[in-house]
Parts: structure tokens; sequence; C-alpha cells
């Protein structure tokens, strides 16, 4: 099964923050109706806060094209900020890493500038 993975950015990792972005993939979850599964973030480097997860969304992805497409699809982009409350949401949403994790390979994506850089 495909799914796309939600990885909040190192930079934001705050309690009060993971907990923002957990309840954003449950509404995720309830509005779309995907089944989202939250597991923890592990780095060699530094030890992690229990709270600090990432998300993996199962959904249809798009197959790989070999276009090197490397923006979310207008649709996801949708889900992921129609359902935040605020500014502050969409940013902290915004500022998460993306990725489609296909069988043998991951690849990144994010938010088209143009959308990332409205206020």
């Amino acid at each position: 099964m495909n799914y796309m993975i939600c990885i909040p950015s190192p930079n934001t990792v705050s309690h009060e923050n993971c907990e923002k972005i957990h309840n954003i993939m449950a509404r995720i979850s309830e509005t779309y109706k995907v089944k989202i599964v939250p597991e923890p973030v592990k780095m060699k480097s530094v030890q992690n806060p229990d709270y600090y997860k990432k998300f993996r969304i199962y959904k249809e992805i798009k197959d790989r094209d070999g276009n090197g497409e490397a923006y979310l699809l207008p649709e996801e982009e949708e889900m992921i900020l129609s359902v935040c409350r605020n500014a502050q949401e969409e940013e902290l949403m915004r500022s998460c890493t993306y990725a489609y994790q296909y069988p043998a390979n991951l690849v990144l994506k994010s938010f088209r500038e143009d959308k990332r850089d409205r206020k």
C-alpha cells in the first residue's frame, strides 16, 4: 500500500506545536476519511521527545511518472490546509516535510512556492 509521509519540521518541535499538528491530522482523517498513523521520529544524532511524531497518510498517490515533480498535488494541498483553523496552523503544516513512499524509494514533495509565501 502506498502512503504519504508528513514529518514536522525539527525547528517547530515543541509539545504545543506537536499537539497542534496531531489535532490537524485527526481533522484530516475525519474530514477526508483517510487512515493516518502516527509513529516516532527516529534520528541517530539526537534523542527526540516522545511527542515528536511523523504521520503516515494512507491514500491513493499518483504513480511516479518520471517528470521530477517535486510539489504536492493541488488536492493534497487542499486536504492539508482546508482543516487548518488559522494562519498559524497553516504555516505549521507548510513547514512540514512531505514525501511519497513508493515500494522502492521515498520522493520528497513540498507546497508550491506561491502558496507557501501567502499570508
